[in-house]
């Protein structure tokens, strides 16, 4: 079972799965980027992680100080 000639055969069939699935995921991937760009809801700016990190945090206080100026007497920032 274990000669060189079988192990040979079984390691040249993990490396053409592994490089067959790699280009095809490659493949959706990138036509999936290329379709956001065109819809333009893929931002074309490279970010930092530091850059993304900004933007979530800024978002989510504009999204909970919009929801707790609406919200009246269910406003969590303030002490009971």
């Amino acid at each position: 079972m274990n000669n060189p000639g079988s192990m040979m055969i079984g390691w040249i069939a993990l490396i053409a799965a592994g490089g067959g699935a790699y280009y095809l995921a490659k493949k959706e991937i990138d036509s999936r980027r290329r379709a956001q760009e065109l819809a333009r809801i893929r931002p074309t700016e490279k970010l930092e992680w530091w850059q993304k990190v900004q933007q979530y945090d800024q978002a989510t206080a504009n999204q909970t100080s919009s929801s707790s100026s609406s919200s009246g007497s269910n406003n969590r920032n303030t002490p009971p």
